[in-house]
């Protein structure tokens, strides 16, 4: 089945052994998922679970093929969506290895509009710090001091537990590992 999701969080996750949980996804409004078995026909690799409350669309595996032999653009969106998940996989993986400042800065700025990137904006995250830190796969310590760095710095600022301003999306974009404006602008 293929899941939209309108209002509220789902995170995806995948469980290890020993009762631990990581987290792969952090799905909010207007994100999509649920599309791999559509493409394989088998179960989805992650298990989700609503982080507040959740509004839904879904469709059914067999009413999505009868939707795309009707109309092979909804294919081409699936594989457009599939591409941009790639896209940021090979980001996460990127930002990954060089801790969790990098981690913190790429997935700041990827709330930056893209158009706004000269200008002072406020970007808020979309659920608590410890779930936000899971999604990035670090601990909300690591959360924490990675934006009182980038405070330090000057990049953003505190307005709150979940709000900041980033004063420079140009520099927050470069330490994530995206270098410049048109590396953003390419994503």
């Amino acid at each position: 089945m293929l899941v939209s999701v309108a209002r509220g969080h789902v995170k995806a996750f995948r469980a290890l052994s020993g009762g631990r949980e990581v987290t792969v996804y952090l799905f909010g409004p207007g994100d999509v998922f649920g599309f791999l078995p559509f493409l394989d026909g088998e179960p989805y690799p992650l298990s989700t679970r609503a982080v507040d409350r959740v509004e839904a669309d879904v469709l059914l595996r067999e009413d999505l093929l009868e939707t795309v032999r009707q109309n092979p653009d909804v294919a081409m969106g699936l594989l457009a969506l599939l591409g941009r998940r790639l896209r940021e996989a090979f980001d996460r993986v990127a930002s990954s290895s060089g801790g969790a400042v990098p981690r913190v800065a790429a997935a700041l700025g990827s709330m930056v509009p893209a158009g706004k990137l000269s200008e002072t904006v406020v970007v808020e995250l979309p659920v608590a710090g410890h779930e936000y830190a899971a999604a990035l796969g670090i601990t909300p310590e690591s959360l924490s001091r990675s934006i009182s760095k980038l405070t330090e710095e000057g990049i953003v600022r505190r307005l709150g537990p979940r709000k900041l301003q980033v004063l420079n999306a140009k520099s927050l974009l470069a330490y994530g590992g995206f270098g410049s404006a048109a590396a953003r602008a390419e994503r």
